[in-house]
């Protein structure tokens, strides 16, 4: 699965007023840099979670720094795996 487009997906499903601006460039990039802001982020953090099976409780003790330390973090403690970025992307919408 391409992780950098689900997670440039996910951000346009969590912050439509906001996705044309923010975006991740490459899964090393500093969380900080994607031009989302701390709701913005929690919200794309509640659908990765979603879209991972990850329980609530575990996915509030994530700390993330990167788009790849987020994206890590769910798929470590995911209790399922979409198929495809198109099949997590409806699943959330």
């Amino acid at each position: 699965m391409d992780y950098l487009h689900l997670f440039n997906e996910v951000i346009k499903v969590a912050t439509p007023l906001n996705s044309n601006k923010a975006q991740a460039k490459s899964l090393d990039q500093p969380l900080a840099e994607t031009g989302l802001d701390s709701l913005d982020l929690l919200m794309v953090g509640i659908y990765l979670a979603e879209i991972y099976g990850v329980s609530e409780e575990v996915a509030k003790q994530m700390q993330p720094k990167t788009v790849s330390d987020m994206v890590n973090y769910m798929h470590f403690n995911r209790t399922k795996e979409p198929a495809s970025v198109e099949e997590a992307i409806k699943g959330i919408q």
